[in-house]
């Protein structure tokens, strides 16, 4: 296809004769191609005409099928007709027979109504009833509504009376005999007598399971029930520990979240072994135990939680310490959490809207106090070395609590199983950290009117880079582009870079261009010596007062941006200037300039790059082509 596609494009412009060799040319790939689309329409051919047997086969399926149904259909209609005779011919009428069987079946519904109405009437449940006291009423239920669903639902109400009542009394019996044998706070192998108060929970199992089938299809739930309601009794145990050290002012939730997990691990064994013996459930329902049990735990552990931070809500940093404390607690817990997110509860909106919101306000408080200290917070800490004194960066107030910021809630973020919650977190922490870019840019613009300016200009601009580097490392693994916010601070710094070159080109350079073109012989000199000396102190102030990260792409920015305009101004000067003016100038260049640059990079204060080379190159070539016509 490409070979015709290719022909037609060459055919579009070519004479007669062109067309001719042209077609000549690909006669052969023209025969290639037609094989080809021969071949292909042979197999879609074949496609077509498997697709179009299966068709006929599915209608001629659909047909059959539909031809049964109609004959069942006809077959059950003769059913009824030869019924009907049947009757006729005994003399019976059939509409009259259906009657006194539907009566017949109202009478006997109406006495088991009666007979399970009683039964509840005569159960007289109080406070002090046990399941024992149960039992047998309970069996009668459900023998008589057995299979009956037009009963169940005559008693509906009758019914989901009485069971709430006896299961309020289940729950009571099992909890006090928990509690009686030291369950869960202690283990199996801990209690005494462990085999008798196993053979009384799988009693009092069996006869939860007979409470469940009053309700159609809450048989099936009775695993589920059973561990709700043991681990309820686990979690009201915790969450009073939980109010308790609240009250006390010393409310250790680790410990209780590690205690809980102890004594659920206890009830679990205990559960687990109840569930074994239970003869009214079947194996394939006895081996969900386990992964109920694991889910009804994370349910447990998310109702800690949520009551710690409702209790505890009003502390700045009560969710970073939950975020790193539950991390810690998922990776050293032995029951199954794979399926689950112990985080859940933090991402209710409750919770996550008020962590944001401490989040910005702590993040507002610490600049506001920083940044309130003029230039302070941009001091280097002697005390904080990063790396070897090659390579170290520049460590300021303000940069280590950026970085030790974005580190603790990276760290918190990084434990979400919700990547929208992530998300959220992320773009807060962009628009802060674009805030933050913004707020330097306003402090420095007011340092600027300042005496100390000169060298308040370095620290800002150090932790600029700095902070532009802590954004750049810090936001790889994000899931949102860091590019604009890295921009933001690239271009602050450049602004503060073009004061410098500023003050080198114009205040320096213009001052100078002025002397050469309006002063006396003596008056040129001396200004051009004064000149290169404030060139020269402020270059060596560059490699002093710049951090090492940021001193050489300062340095070459300043070195190419000088040297252009130097070779701009020679060129001018050299046609007004006298040859002992420029012999002064080529001396400072040569001797002074150059040879000062060169000693800096030798002893390791920067690194020249090509464009900063090049320039001086360019200088050098200038002034030699000078001074070999004259």
């Amino acid at each position: 296809m490409q070979a015709l596609q290719n022909r037609l494009e060459q055919l579009e412009n070519a004479t007669g004769s062109e067309m001719w060799k042209i077609l000549k040319a690909s006669e052969s790939d023209l025969r290639q191609d037609l094989s080809q689309l021969n071949l292909l329409k042979e197999d879609k051919e074949k496609h077509i005409k498997k697709a179009l047997e299966e068709i006929k086969s599915k209608k001629e399926d659909l047909k059959s099928q539909k031809l049964a149904i109609e004959s069942l259909k006809i077959e059950y209609k003769e059913y009824i007709e030869a019924v009907k005779r049947e009757f006729e011919r005994n003399g019976l009428d059939m509409q009259k027979v259906v009657g006194i069987f539907q009566k017949i079946l109202e009478d006997s519904l109406s006495e088991k109504k009666d007979a399970i109405i009683a039964t509840i009437d005569s159960t007289v449940i109080t406070s002090k009833s046990t399941w024992h006291d149960l039992k047998t009423p309970v069996k009668s239920i459900i023998s008589t509504i057995s299979g009956d669903l037009e009963l169940r639902k005559m008693l509906q109400n009758h019914l989901e009376h009485f069971h709430d009542s006896c299961e309020k009394i289940f729950i009571s019996n099992l909890w006090s005999l928990f509690q009686n044998q030291g369950i869960p706070l202690k283990s199996l192998e801990e209690t005494q007598n462990s085999q008798k108060f196993l053979e009384k929970i799988g009693e009092i199992f069996e006869f939860s399971t007979d409470l469940d089938l009053i309700f159609p299809g809450n048989h099936q739930k009775s695993i589920d029930n059973l561990v709700q309601i043991s681990i309820s009794h686990l979690e009201n145990l915790c969450i009073d520990m939980i109010d308790k050290d609240k009250r006390d002012g010393d409310a250790d939730f680790e410990w209780i979240l590690e205690s809980g997990k102890k004594w659920a691990r206890n009830l679990k064994l205990v559960l687990e072994k109840g569930v074994e013996v239970m003869e009214t459930l079947k194996m394939e329902e006895k081996s969900r135990f386990s992964a109920i049990f694991d889910a009804k735990f994370v349910e447990f552990i998310g109702n800690l939680t949520r009551r710690f931070l409702k209790m505890n809500i009003k502390d700045p940093l009560i969710f970073s310490k939950m975020s790193t404390l539950l991390r810690r607690f998922e990776e050293n817990c032995e029951f199954d959490l794979s399926n689950s997110d112990i985080f859940e509860p933090i991402y209710e909106p409750e919770f996550i809207s008020k962590w944001i919101l401490f989040e910005v306000e702590l993040y507002t408080v610490s600049i506001n106090r920083l940044l309130s200290a003029s230039s302070n917070c941009f001091l280097p800490l002697e005390s904080i070395s990063i790396g070897n004194p090659k390579n170290s960066q520049w460590a300021a107030e303000i940069t280590v609590f950026v970085e030790q910021w974005i580190t603790r809630l990276d760290s918190n973020i990084q434990n979400f199983g919700n990547l929208e919650i992530q998300m959220t977190f992320y773009e807060c922490i962009h628009a802060l950290l674009s805030d933050l870019c913004s707020r330097i840019h306003s402090i420095s613009k007011r340092l600027e009117s300042e005496a100390t300016w000169s060298n308040d200009v370095y620290l800002v601009m150090n932790s600029i880079w700095e902070l532009k580097r802590i954004v750049k490392t810090q936001t790889l693994t994000w899931p949102i582009s860091s590019f604009e916010l890295e921009r933001a601070y690239e271009n602050e710094w450049d602004r503060l870079c073009g004061m410098i070159i500023d003050y080198l080109n114009e205040d320096l350079l213009d001052r100078l261009e002025i002397s050469i073109c309006s002063n006396y012989g003596d008056e040129k000199i001396k200004t051009m010596n004064s000149t290169f000396y404030h060139i020269l102190k402020c270059l060596n102030n560059v490699t002093i007062k710049a951090s090492r990260p940021s001193r050489s792409v300062l340095m070459n920015l300043l070195v190419e941006e000088l040297f252009k305009n130097l070779q701009m101004r020679f060129e001018k000067w050299k046609s007004v200037c006298s040859m002992t003016v420029l012999e002064h100038f080529y001396n400072q260049i040569y001797s002074n300039l150059v040879p000062e640059l060169d000693n800096l990079e030798k002893e390791g204060h920067w690194t020249r790059g090509n464009e900063a080379r090049s320039e001086m190159c360019r200088l050098d070539a200038l002034m030699k082509v000078y001074c070999s016509k004259n």
